[in-house]
Formats: structure tokens, sequence, C-alpha cells
């Protein structure tokens, strides 16, 4: 029976005119409702629901007097019986739900095991739960009984990462009993998460995540050291343990009543001793880990994608997305996190909020680094996020990093091994299709590696003899399965240092709220990379683009920060190829002093107007490259040879390719009908038979991850050139011949010397 009361942490204040004032210690409210006024005064919590009805019937409608008492209890102001402690104790109580007299029965007397796996200040941790009237027992990791079915049981370990914690964890899932993890030493004290089967991760879940947020560590494991990795101390100072034991004990009592905590269940609070700030970080349940799920649920994918029914996918106006900013936000912030997160850290790179250019930086879990440069580049975050607002450019970072994320390879993936020539062109595409490097590449790579930055660099031509492992993908345009080289597919696949034949490529990678979304944003990006190499290449003169015709205010804006704040021009070429899909390229310019700083962005898409934003938007995702010097040695705020020697050598009067063509009028916005349909399965299908008019074939790889609630594909089509410095025959020259272009490179000694930097 529901006998309401206010919580011992808010008392009502009824002013005289009829509205009631809340005060509560970290929040007050207004309540500008006269029944919810009368209803203060009768809520004592012992005259159940009924009686306190009957009281206000004389007053007020029955049902104007529920809808004051939902009010009261959706602003969390009630609970039900009364106290039977002191107000103080009951605030306490009241507010983590627990009712006041049990949870002062469980402190006097409440049995705790704790689980000693090496940490330090065990005996006072122990210690302070007793001396708080808690009835703790300490035993060893092989004790095999945790204490009677009451007793919550409480595990230190000296590691979130001690492998004794896999033996405690089966234990646990094995009889369906929940436990709780802490570090209560260190600099950052460590409480939770509280482990519940079948309804959290467990401790295999978070050394997932925990070990591949342990960059260096993993870097310094494969370098053969010798001796055991050494590792550095962990604070132990007087009264920490004291203090983590103090707030365990509430949320003990918690678990013991509630069997949750919203605070620690599936929860892990770090709290950092050094400026007493906290972070709460979510270990998120994953379906196909191989100690609470099943391990064979990612092998056991079908690589076959069917594209829904038209009119299933209905997306945004403009830009095929299916959900707004938001909610896709709100849906992915949780894997936000430098402990459990897929994404280790979310940074901000403007250093003020202007309103027009919003950039971020994202750290995430890619392929664990067994060289230097490949550590460096882990290390700053290679994820990089671009938007018109805030929240548009931190989505964009957090869906870049899931991306790169769900592409790792972590060998449970379904491969065979076969070679090419086993195979056979109908059911697999060669390397060679997929890179297009030309044969004069191949034979003088080692002396044009000499001069190549990382993203250029040539690999080893590979054999229609090799054997190695194939990723089955589904050919939307066949639809059949086509089998891709697993080295072209996934980060960090051991074939990539095995073989050497190819490099880790995120080209044709894409992250959407669905499978067509981000089949869609994958495609997008392929016909950008290779508008942008049919132009470059060449150095063809391309027509410019009317910005104003836009009328976007955004866009005006952005012209108008360059010119006035930055000191820097901005133009757009219109790129648009044989595949009618609308591409552009996005200029700025240093005008005011010193080197010209050259930037350039790409953006494709079937609406223009958001084509055209992702190539400005990604030029001002490199604004803060050229803010200034970084340090003594360093102009830029990048070590990549390629772009350093573009921003400070390039000038547009040596580039004229760079401008737009002066002997061409201006595109418009209404030289580029949108193409978009309004459903996302419709777009992907327009994209896909555009292709193949051009004789392209569209195959997918689904990279999705059960543990991550975003779709992620890479989309590869045959024949489409990347833009990085790939000359072998094909499209790159002939498609600009048939459109007309010029000037054209005549072969690969007069192409473009310049490469593009990112």
């Amino acid at each position: 029976m529901w006998r309401p009361r206010f919580r011992s942490d808010y008392v009502p204040v009824r002013l005289p005119d009829g509205p009631l004032v809340v005060l509560g210690e970290t929040r007050s409210l207004l309540i500008d409702d006269p029944v919810a006024a009368d209803l203060a005064d009768q809520l004592d919590g012992v005259a159940p629901l009924a009686d306190v009805v009957a009281r206000l019937a004389t007053r007020h409608p029955v049902t104007a007097v529920a809808a004051a008492l939902a009010r009261l209890r959706d602003h969390g102001l009630l609970v039900s019986g009364p106290a039977h402690t002191s107000a103080a104790e009951a605030a306490g109580w009241d507010a983590r739900g627990v009712p006041p007299d049990v949870g002062r029965r469980w402190m006097a007397g409440g049995t705790v095991t704790i689980v000693d796996l090496g940490a330090p200040r065990v005996a006072e941790t122990a210690d302070a739960l007793r001396a708080l009237g808690l009835a703790p027992t300490v035993v060893g990791p092989d004790a095999p009984d945790p204490g009677p079915g009451n007793a919550q049981v409480l595990v230190l370990p000296s590691s979130m990462l001690d492998p004794r914690l896999a033996l405690i964890n089966n234990r646990h899932l094995a009889a369906g009993r929940a436990w709780t993890l802490a570090r209560p030493h260190g600099n950052v004290v460590l409480l939770g998460p509280h482990l519940v089967p079948g309804r959290t991760g467990c401790w295999a879940c978070l050394r997932q995540r925990w070990q591949e947020n342990e960059q260096v560590n993993a870097f310094l494991d494969a370098q053969d050291l010798a001796g055991p990795l050494p590792q550095p101390g962990r604070a132990v100072l007087p009264g920490l343990a004291t203090m983590a034991a103090g707030l365990l004990a509430a949320e003990l009592a918690v678990l013991a009543v509630r069997g949750a905590s919203p605070r620690l269940t599936g929860l892990m609070v770090a709290l950092d001793t050094r400026d007493l700030s906290t972070e709460s970080h979510q270990l998120v349940r994953q379906p196909q880990c191989p100690a609470c799920g099943d391990p064979d649920l990612v092998r056991k994918a079908e690589p076959r994608i069917d594209l829904p029914p038209s009119g299933t996918q209905p997306s945004r106006a403009g830009d095929s997305r299916i959900r707004e900013p938001a909610e896709a936000y709100a849906a992915l912030v949780h894997h936000v996190s430098r402990y459990l997160g897929v994404v280790s850290r979310l940074t901000p790179l403007e250093t003020t909020d202007n309103g027009v250019t919003h950039t971020y930086s994202a750290g995430h879990n890619f392929a664990q680094p067994r060289q230097l440069a490949a550590l460096r580049r882990n290390l700053r975050g290679q994820s990089g996020g671009k938007g018109r607002t805030d929240l548009q450019a931190r989505m964009s970072a957090v869906g870049e990093a899931v991306e790169r994320y769900c592409g790792v390879w972590r060998g449970d993936r379904p491969v065979h091994r076969a070679t090419y020539r086993q195979l056979g062109p109908d059911r697999a595409v060669h390397l060679r299709e997929l890179l297009l490097f030309s044969e004069r590449q191949y034979a003088d790579r080692h002396r044009l590696n000499r001069d190549l930055g990382h993203l250029h660099r040539i690999p080893r031509p590979l054999s229609d003899e090799v054997e190695l492992d194939w990723t089955t993908g589904w050919s939307l345009t066949r639809q059949t399965p086509r089998e891709l080289p697993a080295v072209h597919c996934w980060y960090g696949h051991p074939e990539l240092t095995g073989l050497g034949v190819c490099s880790a490529d995120s080209n044709g990678c894409a992250a959407g709220g669905n499978l067509s979304e981000a089949i869609l944003q994958g495609i997008c990006e392929l016909v950008e990379r290779d508008s942008v190499a049919l132009w470059w290449y060449h150095r063809s003169r391309m027509p410019g683009v009317d910005l104003a015709s836009f009328g976007d205010p955004w866009t005006a804006a952005c012209v108008d920060h360059h010119a006035t704040a930055l000191g820097r021009e901005l133009w757009a070429l219109d790129l648009t190829a044989d595949l009618g899909v609308p591409t552009f390229a996005a200029v700025s310019r240093r005008v005011d002093r010193g080197p010209e700083d050259v930037l350039v962005g790409f953006g494709a898409h079937l609406d223009a107007r958001v084509a055209l934003t992702r190539a400005l938007t990604e030029v001002n995702q490199f604004l803060p490259a050229v803010a200034g010097p970084t340090s003594a040695r360093n102009r830029y705020g990048v070590d990549d040879p390629d772009t350093a020697r573009w921003f400070g050598t390039v000038r547009v009067a040596d580039q004229p390719w760079l401008t737009p063509d002066p002997t061409r009028p201006s595109r418009t916005a209404a030289d580029h009908p949108t193409l978009t349909t309004g459903d996302v399965g419709d777009d992907v299908r327009r994209c896909v038979r555009r292709a193949e008019r051009a004789g392209l074939e569209v195959i997918v790889v689904d990279q999705s991850r059960p543990d991550v609630d975003l779709a992620v594909v890479k989309v590869v089509v045959p024949g489409l050139r990347h833009f990085w410095r790939r000359l072998g025959p094909g499209r790159l020259w002939d498609v600009p011949a048939r459109l007309g272009r010029g000037p054209l490179a005549v072969d690969e000694t007069s192409a473009n010397p310049l490469n593009v930097f990112f």
C-alpha cells in the first residue's frame, strides 16, 4: 500500500498566495499548482493514498488530485512509508531509494565478503566497513564460497586486469550471483562496476575494452623487452581506503536492499583524488563476449545484405540521415570513456566557440600498434569530427571512432584461405583491382617510396598464387557473395605485416543509424575520392561554385569568418564527374601574411547542399593545424611530411588548378537538383544503378559489431579511384578525357607531383 510522503531531503514550503516551493539540498522547485500545495499538508507517510484523496475530495476533483500526485512523483519528490529514523539519516536513504529503517538495519551487521586480490590496504577497507557497523569477511581468490547468499561480494584487485578475476567472473556467472569490483587505491580510485549476470556486462567485457584502451602497454608488450613490463606505482595514502569504504558502504546497502544501484550497477565511478573530480563510465554488455555471451556470434553473421522495401526507411530532409544529431549522439555517448569506451576521449580542437567552425578529435581503439610511428598516430587520436554545429561535430567524431573500432581485426570474423587463382574472378576481387597502382609504380617502388609519406607508399604486388585470408562481402549489383582480401578490409589484420601487399585503408568505411544509411555514406565517400583523383592528378581546370546561390546563412557566415577573423579567402570548385553525384572541393588560403597555408576539403552527396557543407566543414577541420607554431621545430600541428610540405610551400599562383576556371560560368545550386528520394534504401538503390551504368560493381562488407548501436560497413567499388597516389590504368585516365576536361596529364610522368595530404 502506498503511503506517500516527501523525501526527507526535501521540505515543502507553502506560500500564502498558493504556489508550492520545495526546498532541497541539490535542487529546489517552484510548483505552481494549488492542488499540489494542498497535498503537501497531507503527505505524512502514514496515511494511505486512498485516505489522502478522500481528505481532499471536498476541495478538488479526484482527477486533479491524481494529476498533482503524479506531478510530484515524476519530479522524484515522493517516497512511501514513515522514515522511522532521524530526518538527517532518512535524507540520505531517501535520496538512494532505500527505506530508511531498512537501510539502518542493514548497516547494523550487513555481511560483506571481501575478496583480496592483492590490493593494498585491504585490511584498512575491512576495518572501515566494520567501524560503520557492517560485518566484513576477507577471503582469498581461491575461496570456493563467497559467503551467505545475502552477503555482498566486494572484490579488491591491485589491477582491473588481474588474470585471477577471470576465475571469479566465471564462478559468479555460473552461480548467477552479482559482485562488485573496486580499486580503493591509486590517485584515481575506482568504485564499481557492480556486475549482475544476465543484466550487465561481465569482467570479460570490461577486460576487452580496458585492454584496447591500453595502447602504450600493448605496444611495450610487443617489443620483447627483457623481463616483465615494469608498472608505475599507484598512490597509497592514509585515509583513501577509508574514504572509499565509506562511499562503498552506502552503495552496498543499496545493492543489498534494491539489488541494483543507479550509480554502480554496470557503471564504474572514477574519483580523481588530485582534484576531487568524478567520472562515470558505463560497462557495455557485449553479446559476443566469450564469458557471458555467444563467442561465435560475430563469426556466424551472414554476409548477405537485403535492402528494405521502398518507403520503409524515411530519411530527414536533405541529408539521408534517419536520426537527428541529438538523438544519435545520445545513443552513443556512453561509448566515450578512457577506460571502458570505444572512444577513449573526445576533444574540441577549437580554442573558442566562434559559432561557425566546429571540430573535434576522438581517440579510438585502433589496431594495436607494433611500430613507434603507429603508436604516435594512435595516441594523437586519428578520428576527426566536423559539422555546422558543435553537436554535429561531436557526433561526427564519435561516429568515425566507432567506425574505426568496428573495422579492427580481432580474429572473430569469418574468413577462409585460398589463392586468387583458386577462387577466380567470378568469386573474388583481386587486390590489384582495389589498389590500382601502376606497373611502373610497382617496378620502381623502392625508389619512389623514399619520397612518399605513409599514405602513398607502394606495397609489394600480390601474386595470384599466394594463399591469403578472404572476407565475404555482398554485391548489391549482382546480388551474390563476393570474396575480398581480408587484409584490405580489416585494420590490424596479421597479413598487413605478414604479406606487406597493402596498408589499412578507411576509404568506403562508414557508419549510420542502419545499414542502408551506412552504405549510402560509404558510397558517397568513394564517389568523392574518385572525383578528386580525376581532377587532382591531371590538374584540370574546373568551374567554380556560386556559394551565394545556395542561400545558406551558415555558408555565408563561413566565408565571412575566413575573411574577417582568419585573413583567408574561401571558394569552392565543382568536381562532379560521370556518376552525376554532386561533388565539391572547398579551398582556403591565407592572404594576410607569410605562407598561404592552403587548405582543401571535399564532399559528395546526392544533395548538393549537403555535399557543399561537407567540403566546407572539412576545410574548417584543418584550420587548427595552421593556427600557429606548435613548437620551436614545428610550425604546423602535424608530423606527416606530405602535409607539412603542402602547407608550407603550395601557393595558389603556382597551382592554378586550385582556382575556378575563368572561362566557365560558376555552377549554382540550380545546376544540381537533389537526387535524394526521401527513403535511404531507395537512395542506395539509385547509387547502385548509377554505378552499374558506369560498369562498376558495389560490394559491401558488414563490419557492425553487436556491442555498438551503430551500423558500420566497408563499401568497395572496384575501379573507383582513391585520391591517394595510385596511377594504374582505368577511370583515372579514361573518364577525364571522355568528359572533355583539360588540361590532362599525358601519362604518369606528367601527373600532378603533389600528393593529397590526408
